[in-house]
């Protein structure tokens, strides 16, 4: 067996957050021996279903994988992200195609019709994003993961899409969503320790995203999204204070200037 069998088996026992200990656990045999077959990366294919049977996945799962792990993140061109910028729509569009979204998908999902998708597919190949083929079928000519620039024009629509879907999920708590929020206080090095769990956990969602991109109908997937932020509390931007209405000598620190204190 060779190197691609097992850089896919690897991601999988990431996605799954499986370590070596677990494995061998699972099969009887001891750690060093699970080691040693993933450094070697060679075994009979009597090992390697048993492998995957402890790992609970599919050998066809994993086969169908290989070279397909996410890569590193690409770049928009400036100039294309103004252009993005300036149609929100076709911007959401594109964004879909990159998440995998097939263009009758993103007709379900949005409700539009084939004369309005062909055309926002023809707009997207006119900025060098896709190339159309037969029907309504689109090749993305730009590499996935794409990483967008935050600071750059397209900040006003992350902004808003993000405040929109947190909106949507306090809304939907009792059902379709989770959302949580709180303000704790903390030493610096337990904040750093919780995010860098997060970021382990969100790079394993992305993970488990990808493995059933590649072995799942694509009519069968449902669009997940996930926001995280985290950090220092910034209370006089999020929870402004004024003074007392009753304070007849205070006077608005200049540094609330712009923001409006809640009602006391």
């Amino acid at each position: 067996m060779n190197g691609p069998i097992f850089e896919a088996l690897k991601r999988a026992l990431k996605a799954k957050g499986l370590t070596y200990r677990t494995l061998a656990e699972r099969m009887g045999v001891s750690e060093p021996t699970v080691k040693r077959i993933f450094h070697e990366r060679n075994c009979k294919l009597d090992r390697l279903m048993e492998i995957c049977a402890a790992a609970e996945v599919e050998l066809e799962n994993v086969l169908g994988s290989m070279n397909r792990g996410p890569g590193p993140a690409n770049h928009v061109a400036p100039e294309i992200e103004r252009k993005l910028a300036a149609r929100p729509a076709l911007l959401f569009v594109f964004i879909m195609l990159s998440e995998k979204f097939t263009p009758a998908g993103i007709m379900r999902s949005q409700g539009l019709s084939e004369a309005s998708m062909f055309l926002y597919l023809r707009d997207l190949e006119e900025l060098g994003l896709v190339a159309l083929g037969r029907g309504l079928s689109a090749r993305l000519l730009v590499e996935t993961p794409i990483q967008w620039n935050f600071d750059g024009p397209l900040k006003p629509h992350f902004e808003t899409t993000n405040k929109n879907f947190i909106g949507w999920a306090i809304g939907h708590m009792d059902s379709q969503a989770t959302f949580i929020s709180f303000s704790r206080r903390m030493r610096p090095e337990t904040a750093e320790m919780v995010r860098r769990e997060a970021e382990d956990l969100a790079e394993r969602a992305r993970l488990l995203a990808h493995h059933d991109q590649h072995t799942t109908p694509e009519d069968q997937l449902i669009g997940y999204k996930w926001t995280f932020a985290f950090g220092a509390t910034p209370f006089p931007e999020i929870m402004p204070i004024g003074p007392h209405p009753r304070d007849a000598g205070a006077r608005t620190n200049t540094g609330t200037k712009g923001r409006r204190p809640l009602p006391a």
